[in-house]
């Protein structure tokens, strides 16, 4: 009875709603400017390095916060070193044995190299912010799933290929991925490019769950789960989505289907209103580009929508923007309307 109300109460704090508004009251510019204050420091002492981020914050998400920034500004990702590992993986995916035995391998190479270099894959971020946050006695797990990219794990299940955190503040858990935070890699330049992105700091699980999908479902931290098919058939989100905290809602599918003649919704979920002027769409179909002309917009209770009716036959790439930045891609199929054979009443 005891184990049962155990596993009872761990799921219902699963459940609890998390978001980052539940600290709009911290001002975190004291952690991130600790977190700054250390960059010269490395991990070849993590409790030290733990004490210094630390030590002069009173609450634990601001520890956190420290924690979280030092690991985004100070780790580089090593992308040809996570193409390698991914190209592996999928190659030994059907030998169970096999993966085993090069996954504990490459461990000790991972790890190697973020300490020495300060460079890691995803899994390396994960470890790394996982054991920084152990050390300042804050709950903080690894989360092993599929992330979605414009080329992977698009309409079809590609193979697990991304970690990430879930971290326990005041009873709730919230996740984390450092490895986005941090930056991108130019692949013109073939460098690494700082670029902090907050929003992947306690990320909105409604929105997190657009792109990472946990192989333990528990931890998509949500009352009403997506199934794994939704995840893959769901519009493609970026970066700046996490950054502008939007929330595609509908179309929920990449790939949408209708008449000429027929409307389309677009449903978006903006707790900043400040962003709702900027929010404009375009859709290309073949060299063209075009900024798309709604004929009214509705926003009600934090929901923007808006309708656009389709008048040509094609295959159109639409993109939700706000300024330069793309939030969220569909593709809009528009066929003509079939016709009822004779004899036959609609």
């Amino acid at each position: 009875m005891i184990r049962l109300f155990t596993i009872l109460l761990f799921f219902f704090c699963i459940a609890l709603s998390a978001q980052k508004s539940d600290f709009k009251h911290i001002d975190f510019g004291k952690a991130d400017s600790i977190a700054k204050s250390c960059s010269e420091m490395t991990l070849k002492n993590m409790p030290l390095l733990v004490h210094q981020l630390t030590n002069n914050l009173n609450t634990q998400v601001e520890q956190f916060r420290a924690i979280h920034t030092w690991v985004c500004y100070n780790i580089e990702s090593d992308h040809y070193f996570s193409e390698a590992t991914l190209k592996k993986r999928r190659k030994l995916l059907n030998n169970k044995s096999a993966l085993q035995k090069w996954n504990t391998k490459q461990q000790t190479k991972v790890f190697k190299r973020l300490v020495r270099d300060k460079k890691t894959i995803c899994s390396g971020y994960a470890y790394v912010l996982k054991a920084l946050t152990n050390l300042a006695d804050i709950e903080c797990e690894i989360v092993d799933g599929y992330a979605r990219t414009v080329r992977t794990n698009v309409n079809t299940v590609d193979f697990p290929n991304h970690s990430w955190n879930v971290v326990k503040l005041n009873g709730k858990w919230y996740f984390a991925d450092t490895t986005q935070a941090s930056g991108y890699y130019n692949l013109d330049d073939e460098a690494f490019v700082k670029n902090y992105n907050e929003g992947y700091f306690l990320a909105t699980p409604e929105l997190f769950v657009k792109n990472h999908y946990p192989l333990d479902e528990n931890w998509l931290l949500l009352d009403e789960k997506p199934t794994l098919k939704q995840f893959v058939e769901a519009p493609i989100i970026y970066g700046n989505t996490y950054k502008y905290d939007i929330i595609p809602i509908f179309p929920t599918t990449l790939v949408t289907t209708l008449n000429i003649g027929e409307t389309v919704m677009f449903k978006f979920k903006i707790s900043n209103k400040a962003a709702l002027k900027d929010v404009n769409f375009v859709f290309s179909g073949g060299l063209r580009n075009k900024v798309m002309s709604f004929k009214g917009k509705n926003y009600k209770h934090n929901i923007l929508q808006m309708a656009y009716q389709f008048h040509k036959k094609g295959e159109f790439d639409v993109h939700a923007k706000i300024d330069e930045d793309i939030i969220a891609s569909y593709t809009i199929i528009v066929k003509n309307a079939e016709k009822m054979p004779n004899g036959t009443f609609n």
